[in-house]
């Protein structure tokens, strides 16, 4: 009796995930074609999703899929485009934690994001992208973090925002 109605259940069950699964396929399918209407460049993979396209990334060490670098892996760093607003997106893994004192901690952080622009540097030397992006600061959009939950963080955002651009430009 018990068999029977265990066997019964299993049944529904599998007839239900097979209905999930065509209504699964038939709604990618049809999101699939509607991002490559949209998007001509668009390619059902790991590197697209959406309006979203996979550009360059450093995959982290701790990832656990043991792929190459995608929109679906753990990435140090990472450059996404954005085809419906036309922007590219910079992505910095930063759930890190360093060991030892503030000193030491400060140095870590800053040998890893020099790991990680050196990483950008190369990629961008590799595919024969401008480094020197030659613009002025005034009269852009410069991008600066305007807001911080004290003034002593809103004052550390300013201060990296300028000694960054100073040294960058050699001023």
């Amino acid at each position: 009796m018990i068999i029977d109605k265990v066997e019964n259940f299993m049944d529904k069950m599998k007839i239900k995930l097979k209905i999930y699964c065509q209504y699964y396929n038939i709604k990618n399918y049809l999101q699939v074609r509607k991002y490559k209407r949209l998007y001509p460049d668009y390619i059902d993979n790991e590197y697209n999703n959406g309006s979203l396209k996979f550009i360059w990334g450093v995959t982290s060490w701790d990832d656990l899929t043991s792929k190459d670098a995608s929109l679906f892996t753990a990435n140090d760093i990472d450059i996404i485009y954005n085809r419906k607003s036309k922007l590219y997106m910079l992505g910095i893994e930063t759930a890190w934690v360093f060991d030892g004192n503030i000193e030491e901690i400060k140095k870590g952080e800053c040998r890893y994001l020099r790991q990680l622009l050196n990483a950008f540097a190369k990629f961008m030397d590799d595919n024969g992208y401008l480094k020197d992006y030659g613009t002025c600061l005034f009269m852009r959009r410069p991008q600066l973090e305007d807001s911080a939950e004290s003034i002593g963080e809103l004052y550390f955002n300013f201060k990296v925002f300028v000694e960054g651009y100073c040294k960058v430009c050699g001023c």
